[in-house]
């Protein structure tokens, strides 16, 4: 086998239902935002501190810009993730357990990829919460949500790739 070959390997289970979750929560938190456009106050809260309060104001199309750099990412993400042999290793790769990495790094990038979607969600849904009623979903806990959140995949991702010989 060559240093960069291609391997054929069918998603997991995880990696599907992960597609599922993410891209679903992603799409209706898309939808939402479309049907509660009308009802956007002028200013709306673009940006959280620490404790989950708003700490700056911004327009409606500011809104905007987190479906869009969600996107983005997504598409990004999803490309690099069905080219797992583009992917860094450690020297320890070889012919034998090539499979094995390229699995590990396409789930850590598939998790990765599902949880920034739910991430972009959570905070898009928190800023029409406090935009449209005034009160926040999850306040101060939004922040260690996105830390478990954003660093699950990895940490997960790396114990797994720990056991690989």
């Amino acid at each position: 086998m060559s240093k960069k070959e291609r391997i054929d390997i069918p998603k997991t289970a995880l990696e599907m239902m992960a597609n599922i979750a993410g891209y679903s929560i992603f799409a209706v938190t898309l939808v939402l935002t479309v049907f509660t456009w009308d009802s956007l106050p002028e200013r709306v809260p673009v940006h959280f501190n620490a404790s989950g309060d708003a700490d700056r104001y911004g327009t409606a199309f500011e809104l905007l810009m987190l479906p869009l750099i969600g996107i983005v990412v997504g598409i990004t993400m999803e490309a690099l993730e069905r080219h797992p042999e583009i992917h860094n290793y450690p020297i320890r790769l070889s012919d034998s357990n090539r499979r094995e990495f390229y699995l590990n790094s396409r789930k850590i990038l598939n998790l990765t990829k599902n949880m920034v979607f739910i991430i972009f969600s959570i905070v898009i849904l928190e800023m029409l919460s406090v935009a449209i009623n005034g009160t926040s979903l999850i306040g101060g806990w939004m922040l260690p949500a996105i830390l478990v959140l954003g660093l699950w995949p990895m940490v997960y991702g790396l114990l797994e790739r720990r056991k690989i010989i």
